[in-house]
């Protein structure tokens, strides 16, 4: 194999790392457990990444990232489809249109401002959701898995910012 298409080979993954990355998350969260509350109030992991990865890397995920890890979530979950990519665009949105305010702050001003963007963005899938059937869902179950959201986002982030610094490399 000679060095120029290596080159090119790894450059095409690195860009496909964050996507790729995220629809691993996604994918390891929905694995079913014994439990009826970890089956029901699980973390919204596809939404953690996109808020990481539009942040640090919009350069690598993009719009068109975001939709088909949106389609993906759909897929493999119950909820009426589309309502994951709706919210996953609201947060892309959100953080693309307000990135500059995040830059360069220390990490807890980040998840001050995730919180923020959960909050919103969850509150509208639960709004859009509740349209689609017709009747108010209950509010608590959705404010529990936005503070399950919101507490874990570290833990996402920490891996999603080794995966940056230790596989990926700056484009110029």
């Amino acid at each position: 194999m000679s060095e120029e298409f290596q080159e090119n080979l790894i450059a095409y993954i690195q860009k496909f790392l964050p996507f790729v990355t995220s629809a691993l998350w996604v994918l390891f969260s929905y694995i079913p457990l014994d439990s009826a509350v970890a089956n029901n109030l699980r973390p919204d992991m596809g939404l953690m990444c996109v808020f990481f990865w539009t942040l640090h890397r919009p350069d690598v995920f993009n719009l068109f990232s975001v939709y088909f890890l949106g389609l993906v979530v759909d897929i493999i979950t119950a909820a009426p489809f589309g309502s994951n990519i709706f919210s996953f665009l609201v947060m892309y949105l959100l953080v693309s249109n307000l990135a500059a305010y995040f830059n360069a702050k220390p990490f807890v001003v980040t998840w001050y401002g995730f919180a923020l963007f959960c909050l919103i963005t969850m509150l509208a899938r639960w709004l859009l959701v509740s349209v689609y059937y017709s009747q108010f869902l209950p509010l608590p179950l959705l404010m529990f898995s936005v503070f399950a959201t919101i507490a874990f986002y570290p833990v996402i982030g920490l891996v999603n910012a080794f995966v940056q610094n230790s596989l990926m490399k700056d484009e110029g």
